[in-house]
């Protein structure tokens, strides 16, 4: 059934439609189509706290502009709102409350008016002022959410009243009007907040751009296979949303899901990334969503705050009055143009665009492999480093570890040989036929995967049963077999490293056969004219127990380490070393598997070679699971057992949506 799933057919289709979610809900849909099926991983995450005392903060402003006392007090109250929640709600706040029931009104009746007259106004052109759409993100996304938008750019430069929908102009003009005066308000606050000038934060034209989104979120059949809106932050200074009755919105915090409940009347502010950034993580950009809900419809309206629109040369940075010798600068500038690119794109994998505009202080550990097998106190030291990198980092580089730097060098240049020779010798090569030892292609998941990635590759397995010699490309061929046969003897010594590191006997690792599979992929990433847009590598784990990664000196391989993305700086002549998922299975969590990526870049091309070893062609009888020596009654199995094929079939399906594979075969 999978295999005739025509998913790129579901979704143009759809979107030809014009009719949206709602379209779908007026046909009487009773089951949800597949393109809205969310991964099973993010759907379980859907439990909420249970904790009563987990309430969103509401801040009263009366008397904010003419009491000095009341002022202070609720500065205070915003101050610990967004240092420790990132999102809060406002009441008597100065917009009417038959203003703000107007609003849902009005985007009740855009939504809801005859469907020719609404598709008017639908379209994917980013130069339209005004627009509708489902799904801004519908042809990358892993999957659609269950509501339809309609958005409009009001400031700096609003639209011409006649382009706007006449069931809703006159409502959206005048709200527009009232959040804009709000927003001084609250802008003077956070910056008085922050210990500021009342004035500074909108001196730095922060509050320039307004970008009205309203959402509209049908009932829907089968609430728990699909999201409302998936998780994300906001990418701007400053959020003012208005919501319905329904309810749905949540917020992480403290690492649970908390409800954001409609307060009749009130305004909830999220405090966005570009906030964060600026106030060196002073303030704090929430993750949150919005559940889809049996329900039906909720109507919310975003206010987003944010110069889109102003020149390349306005820049936001750390405020420097924030600054000293004990809290130094953690981002680096950005314009918000750019911040809101990088945002669009990063967000599909599930991770905050705040963490590529840091200033890492944080580096891989670097192990001299000097002496390891002839001083056994050296060998020792060198085991403490190895265990101390798997378990905290995941990676690490290796120095002296015996492969001479003109094998490294020679390694690259014969890739690029490859690479750069005629396009119709190279040819001869690629192919999508797995059963082939030695191939070339671009994106092997390119008909899978929900975008394509900035990159072309060459494989070719070379253990346990090495290709005839014959088959491999002449420009690189001596240089792969000498390159392979030193990785091999070097992977012999690691996996008697990483055997002690366990508390296990050196040879324990190579008698469970973990490296009788050499799989050699060198890739090479041309330089791309627009690397905000894509991605040299998704992020990803490596599914096999070791990987070593020799990679020239261009850069751009980040590893995930506590929820930040760390650079792999090229070290002249060393290796990476990254622990797969195969080893954290059988180690049972002790040494763990990083998620790492490659960015797409300017520069270029960048080469790597990964030699990815794992006994992939074993037979089925050949089971891993958590070795036995290394569980007792605290530390029991977390795993069940597979085959090192299984799991990197498992592998290849699963990393589309973001998650490890690990997760399947958690006991």
């Amino acid at each position: 059934m999978d295999s005739e799933y025509d998913r790129k057919s579901e979704l143009i289709a759809f979107d030809d439609s014009k009719a949206g979610v709602k379209g779908l809900v007026d046909a009487g849909v009773a089951k949800i189509p597949r393109m809205f099926i969310h991964p099973q991983h993010n759907l379980r995450e859907k439990s909420v706290s249970t904790n009563a005392q987990l309430r969103i903060p509401i801040i009263d402003l009366e008397g904010v502009n003419s009491d000095a006392i009341l002022r202070a007090k609720i500065i205070d109250k915003v101050r610990n709102a967004c240092e420790i929640w990132g999102i809060f709600q406002i009441v008597n706040h100065g917009i009417l409350k038959s203003v703000l029931e107007e609003m849902i009104k009005g985007i009740r009746r855009f939504n809801e008016q005859d469907t020719e007259v609404k598709k008017e106004f639908y379209t994917r052109d980013s130069s339209k002022k005004v627009k509708f759409v489902s799904n801004f993100d519908l042809f990358q996304a892993p999957a659609a959410t269950w509501k339809d938008s309609f958005s409009c750019i009001i400031a700096p430069n609003p639209p011409d009243p006649t382009d706007m929908p006449a069931v809703c102009r006159d409502i959206i003009m005048e709200y527009s009007k009232q959040v804009k005066m709000l927003a001084n308000t609250l802008f003077e606050l956070v910056a008085e907040a922050l210990g500021l000038n009342s004035n500074h934060l909108k001196d730095m034209e922060c509050a320039e751009g307004l970008f009205l989104v309203a959402h509209y979120y049908p009932a829907c059949p089968e609430p728990e296979l699909t999201m409302g809106t998936k998780t994300h932050t906001d990418p701007t200074f400053l959020t003012v949303l208005l919501q319905d009755q329904v309810g749905g919105l949540q917020v992480l915090h403290e690492k649970q899901w908390v409800n954001v409940n409609p307060v009749p009347g009130a305004l909830v502010i999220n405090t966005g990334d570009l906030l964060q950034l600026v106030s060196n993580d002073m303030f704090r950009s929430a993750k949150h969503r919005v559940l889809a809900n049996h329900k039906g419809p909720r109507v919310s309206v975003g206010s987003f705050f944010s110069p889109f629109s102003l020149p390349p040369s306005k820049l936001y940075g750390p405020i420097k009055e924030l600054l000293s010798e004990e809290n130094p600068p953690k981002y680096k500038e950005t314009t918000a143009r750019d911040y809101g690119t990088y945002h669009r794109a990063e967000r599909l994998d599930g991770t905050s665009a705040l963490q590529h505009f840091k200033l890492y202080h944080l580096q891989i550990p670097i192990i001299d492999l000097e002496g390891v097998n002839s001083d056994a106190i050296l060998r020792a030291k060198i085991i403490d480093k190895v265990r101390n990198a798997c378990e905290i980092w995941g990676i690490f580089q290796i120095v002296n570890h015996g492969i001479l730097k003109s094998v490294l060098e020679e390694m690259i240049k014969g890739i690029r040989r490859f690479n750069e020779q005629d396009t119709e010798v190279k040819k001869e090569f690629y192919t999508r036929d797995s059963s082939k030892k030695v191939k070339f292609v671009s994106n092997s998941d390119l008909f899978q995967a929900p975008a394509a990635t900035w990159k072309d590759s060459f494989s070719c397995i070379i253990a346990p049963n090495p290709p005839d010699p014959t088959d491999m490309p002449a420009v690189c061929r001596d240089i792969i077999m000498e390159y392979s046969k030193q990785v091999k003897m070097l992977a012999n010594t690691l996996f008697e490293l990483v055997s002690e590191a366990l508390g296990l006997n050196s040879n324990h690792l190579k008698d469970m056969e973990c490296a009788e599979g050499l799989l050699l992929v060198a890739h090479y990433y041309p330089a791309c004219p627009e690397p905000e847009l894509t991605m040299g590598t998704k992020t990803h784990t490596d599914p096999a127990f070791l990987t070593v990664l020799l990679q020239d000196q261009v850069g751009g391989l980040q590893v995930l380490h506590e929820k930040q993305w760390v650079n792999v700086n090229p070290v002249p002549g060393a290796l990476v070393i990254n622990t797969g998922d195969l080893l954290q299975l059988v180690s049972n969590d002790m040494f763990r598997s990083a998620k790492h990526r490659v960015l797409a870049n300017h520069k270029g091309p960048r080469v790597s070679v990964g030699s990815f070893f794992s006994p992939f062609s074993l037979p089925p009888s050949k089971l891993y699971g958590p070795i036995k020596e290394l569980l007792s009654e605290e530390n029991p199995p977390k795993y069940k057992e597979t085959t090192a094929r299984d799991y990197g079939t498992y592998h290849r399906a699963e990393r589309h949506d973001g998650t490890s594979a690990l997760h399947h075969f958690k006991l």
